[in-house]
């Protein structure tokens, strides 16, 4: 499967996605929408994409002007994947490779402006990764973290100290919007 960034300086070009290995790319439509939400505040950001699969949110960052991107997938065979689309577009990143679950802690002391977070829909994982980016404070002040998940998806909103700031709606795909609390909902212009 090859899939197109919609925007920034790699417009146009395409990544490979392996075959063999299932995976569910966020769909250009929602991509637009959070990219064209985010405006101004992708450039020079740093950009950490959880459960990176094709790893074409975090190129689609680097495309757009964000400074620095880390990504997390647990599957080698995607990581080495992200890795050559990466070198192919002449793009700079960190791709580490394990379970988000615990590799989060090893990002501790480090703060991003952007953490997006596409784990599989059917998974635990987007409840651990609300809770883990709250724990191991991986957020800027004015940071930003963007999960992708399902309709039927329960995140524990009582149980950290990030605030959800606006939830958006495409289908059966939701992207829920996360901040430290007393910083404003800039997304919401």
């Amino acid at each position: 499967m090859s899939l197109r960034i919609t925007g920034g300086e790699a417009r146009g070009r395409s990544i490979a996605s392996p075959n063999g290995i299932t995976v569910r790319p966020t769909s250009s439509k929602i991509r637009q929408a959070l990219f064209n939400i985010l405006g101004g505040r992708i450039v020079d950001a740093r950009f950490l994409d959880l459960c990176g699969g094709t790893g074409l949110m975090g190129i689609e960052a680097l495309s757009r002007g964000a400074g620095e991107l880390t990504v997390i997938e647990l599957e080698k065979k995607l990581a080495a994947n992200i890795s050559a689309s990466l070198e192919k577009l002449s793009f700079e990143a960190e791709v580490i490779t394990g379970d988000v679950r615990e590799r989060l802690g090893d990002l501790q002391g480090s703060k991003f402006d952007i953490i997006f977070a596409d784990p599989p829909y059917k998974s635990p994982v987007a409840k651990s990764v609300l809770h883990l980016v709250d724990r191991y404070n991986l957020l800027s002040d004015d940071g930003l973290l963007i999960i992708e998940h399902s309709k039927d998806t329960d995140l524990p909103l009582d149980k950290v100290s990030l605030t959800r700031t606006n939830k958006r709606e495409y289908g059966q795909t939701f992207l829920s919007f996360f901040q430290k609390p007393d910083k404003p909902a800039q997304e919401q212009q």
